[in-house]
């Protein structure tokens, strides 16, 4: 998955603000020079524009649980150069979901509304791992955007795989039922030991941690998985299936 923007040429050497003062929040956050990184539409840009992007890119380090965005502004564009980052919703309960994740190379999309004058998508994203973050000011994507068909045709196919993750969700929330959800969560890791509390799968999943709680122990009781502090093992992958009905 990727996504991608970008801002203008006025003098952006002042908007291009430490990371953590471009969103507004005391961060801890460590810049860094990265000379391999190469962002990802420098090929849909002119020299000189390559040169604007460089001079203006700003390089973070940030710890697993950083909070970037908090959709209060439209505050800059997000390179993922390495990590993994989450993106979600959060409701008026303080209940989450998760919408998707961001990996390697990609651009986050969530403020390209603002190009077109509203306020960005209501959504948060938060570092899932330690990462290394670009941020570009969205003055400089801006006039990128405005001067390239082939960075605007991007941007479109970008959001259409965004909106596809979330109907997905929205499809999962909708009409499949919670013992199949948090069952396929368990079967669909890429280890059968799992290192989460039961409130992270109900953070990722958009339920109740008691709703987790009392189907992982129905789980257990049959003999699918053992539980223990802070993970999990799927002990009997084939019978979840069965009881879930999965065919992954």
């Amino acid at each position: 998955m990727m996504i991608v923007r970008n801002p203008p040429f006025r003098n952006v050497a002042r908007d291009a603000l430490a990371f953590g003062n471009l969103f507004g929040e005391n961060i801890p956050m460590r810049e860094q020079a990265d000379t391999e990184f190469e962002f990802p539409l420098n090929k849909y840009l002119s020299p000189s524009d390559r040169a604007v992007v460089r001079q203006n890119m700003r390089i973070q380090d940030v710890e697993a649980g950083t909070v970037l965005f908090d959709s209060t502004s439209c505050k800059g564009v997000l390179v993922v150069i390495r990590g993994v980052v989450r993106v979600y919703i959060v409701s008026e309960s303080g209940r989450e979901i998760t919408l998707y994740r961001l990996f390697e190379n990609d651009v986050c999309t969530l403020s390209i509304s603002c190009l077109m004058g509203t306020m960005p998508m209501q959504a948060m994203i938060k570092a899932d791992t330690d990462c290394r973050i670009a941020s570009l000011s969205n003055d400089i994507f801006s006039v990128l955007h405005e001067k390239s068909p082939e960075i605007q045709k991007l941007m479109l196919t970008t959001m259409n795989a965004r909106l596809n993750d979330v109907m997905w969700v929205v499809e999962q929330v909708a009409f499949r039922g919670m013992d199949r959800r948090i069952g396929e969560f368990l079967l669909t890791r890429p280890s059968l030991i799992i290192y989460s509390t039961h409130e992270e799968i109900a953070a990722e999943l958009g339920t109740a941690r008691e709703v987790v709680s009392r189907m992982l122990k129905y789980f257990e009781k049959n003999g699918y998985i053992e539980l223990s502090r802070g993970k999990l093992k799927v002990t009997d992958p084939a019978g979840l299936k069965k009881c879930i009905g999965f065919e992954g």
